[in-house]
């Protein structure tokens, strides 16, 4: 029978602590996206479902500013503007003109 290793607060820290696993479920999100393509781009509320249990439109809102440089505010339409994420921070600013 093979030695079964120790969990490390690190372990534990990962599944319990919301400042450390929703960036890493927003960041496998991310990567999820880049995968699709350099230029990939969702709104927000599909990047969320891409994101998978445990981010939220609530949970989104605490952890959005960490991750500023890649999504862009557009105006669609309506009054309130729409956030659009892309996987590359260097493409998100070429969406917003710069």
């Amino acid at each position: 029978m093979a030695k079964k290793t120790a969990k490390t607060l690190a372990d534990f820290k990962a599944e319990y602590d919301p400042d450390i696993r929703i960036p890493a479920l927003i960041n496998a999100g991310l990567k999820s996206l880049l995968a699709e393509g350099p230029e990939a781009w969702e709104y927000e509320i599909d990047f969320i479902r891409r994101c998978g249990p445990g981010v939220g439109l609530a949970t989104m809102a605490l952890y959005r500013e960490k991750f500023a440089k890649h999504f862009v505010e557009v105006k669609h339409g309506g009054k309130n503007p729409k956030r659009v994420w892309f996987a590359d921070v260097k493409i998100a600013a070429k969406a917003r003109g710069g």
